[in-house]
This record gives C-alpha cells, structure tokens and sequence, in this order.
C-alpha cells in the first residue's frame, strides 16, 4: 500500500537537525561508565553535565524557551527559564538511563515503574491476538514504555529515525536488545508492509508522532495553536491493519520513578487518517503540557524551515 497520495501541506524540510548530545564520544563515555554507578549518583554527574551543555548550546537553550512558551502561554519568563533549564537535565537523567536502566532486565526496570495508568484500557489487546499501534512522543522516557510492555508476550517493534553514526546505532540498538524488542528504521522502503504485517500477526509498532519524518504522509496539524508538519503514517499503518492506535508516554515523577500514561484507544477509519492524527495530537498537547521539561526537542518546533532529527 503507498501514502504517496498524502500531500505535504508545508513546506518540506530541507535538512536534519541535530546537536550537541548527538556526539558519539558522549554515547561512549555514558555507556561505558553509567552502569558502574549508583543510579543516585549517575543523575548527580547528569545534572552537572546537563548545566554545563545549557551554557555550551545557547541557540538550543533559546529555542527550548520559545517552546515552552508556545505551550504555556499563560507562564512568566521566570517559569520559562526554569522548565528550560529542567529540560536540560530531565534529557541528562534520561541520557544515562537510555544506556543504563532501560539495558536491564525487566524486573529491574519494574523497580523504577511507580505505576501504570489506565492499564485496563491494553490489557485486552495485550491478552489478545491483536496487534496495535503505540503512538507516543519525544516525551519522557519512550524506549523504556517499549520494554516495560515485552514480558506481556507481544513482539514490539519500535520505528526510529536512522541515526547520524553506525557506532550509535549498533550501541543504542544492537547490543542488549531483547528478542521481543525489534528496531526498524523509518528510511526502509519496505518497512510498511513489514509491519503491517507484523501487526497482522498480533504484534506492536510503537512510533513517535511528534515530528515530520520527510515523507510525503506528513500532513499539516494544528499543534499547540499552530501547524506543524507530522506523520500520517502511523494512523495509515493502524486503518490498513484494521487495528487501533494506542496512546503510550512514560514520564519520569520527582523522586526519578517512572509513570506510564496509556491514552484511550483512537480507532481509523478509511479515509479518516488526518482526523485520527489530529485526536493524537489533541492528546499530546494534554501530555506535554503536563510536562513540557520533559519534550525533548532543542528547536524550534514552529520553525518549519528546520528539520527534527
């Protein structure tokens, strides 16, 4: 099945972005260090480390502002500058557990779960033979939202955007990887009908829709007040495996445990692809909102000039 006839509405984007965190000495040094040290004191390094990359990347910082901005319109500048700075360090403590917690063993990452919301509306799809998608944002920890769910039987397999170095994504990707976790790159150009068929199957294809992958299904969504270019995709792939699309964020609390959100289900009918993204993006302004120290983009989601990597 081809998306070919989803226009883009904007723009496209003429470039990746990318920044400071993407380095790979910095994805070497984490994951060789952070699971040699106490979580308490791993997020004590990340803080310091987090404050120290605020100042080095000022455009990131001042687009981070901007952001929050867009999202609390009501917030002072005090507030602004203060969730910014958050921001910075919520990415640090996910960072380290990027390459430290989320390698566990599912009872260990069970430890630091302090609760899952609105479970019993999975449950059935979780107990059943039928695949859904989880659509969720760069919000929180994501990846981790993805392992929590493999003791339940189903394969999952988790769409990304290609990485910048082949060291990162054979560290991030290869290594520790269960065999119910898979990983399949949004640039494969057979990928959608391999995972319309996996979801045929009764398997999981968990997918962030919170920026523009390039591909002709982005479409124009009023996000936050205003448009911004996001996947169709996802809710193509959910209409053409006749399954719904499952709302998923896992957001880490005050005392650094995890909380899993599990939105109400949003079915796709034909032809109903742009409302069914839409509904998402209805409920990632309510996720966001709750906590926009903890969306994970250093640019200016407004700016349609540049490209989200």
């Amino acid at each position: 099945m081809s998306t070919d006839n989803y226009p883009t509405l904007l723009p496209p984007r003429h470039k990746w972005y990318t920044h400071s965190y993407d380095g790979l000495g910095l994805y070497q040094l984490v994951a060789t260090c952070a699971p040699w040290l106490p979580r308490v004191l791993r997020f004590g390094c990340a803080r310091i480390v987090a404050d120290l990359y605020r100042r080095r990347m000022p455009k990131e910082y001042a687009a981070a502002q901007r952001n929050i901005a867009r999202i609390l319109p009501a917030a002072t500048p005090t507030t602004i500058t203060q969730l910014a700075q958050s921001l910075f360090r919520h990415f640090a403590y996910y960072f380290v557990d990027l390459l430290s917690l989320n390698r566990q063993s599912p009872q260990a990452q069970q430890r630091y779960l302090h609760c899952i919301h609105n479970f019993a509306r999975v449950q059935p799809l979780l107990e059943s033979r039928q695949g859904f998608v989880a659509a969720t944002a760069h919000l929180g920890n994501w990846e981790l939202a993805g392992r929590l769910l493999s003791p339940y039987g189903k394969t999952i397999h988790v769409v990304m955007a290609p990485e910048q170095h082949a060291t990162v994504q054979r560290l991030l990707r290869e290594e520790h990887q269960s065999s119910s976790l898979r990983f399949v790159s949004n640039d494969n150009t057979g990928g959608f009908v391999q995972l319309l068929m996996a979801l045929r199957r009764g398997d999981v294809v968990a997918v962030q829709v919170d920026r523009g992958t390039g591909h002709r299904s982005d479409i124009a969504v009023n996000f936050f007040g205003a448009p911004v270019t996001l996947p169709s995709g996802p809710f193509v792939l959910a209409r053409a495996a006749q399954v719904p699309v499952m709302p998923f964020f896992c957001l880490m609390r005050p005392d650094h445990t995890y909380e899993m959100h599990i939105g109400e289900a949003i079915p796709v009918e034909r032809g109903g692809e742009e409302a069914a993204l839409q509904q998402m993006v209805h409920v990632l302004e309510q996720y966001i909102a709750l906590a926009p120290d903890q969306w994970f983009n250093f640019y200016d989601v407004w700016d349609n000039t540049i490209a989200a990597h």
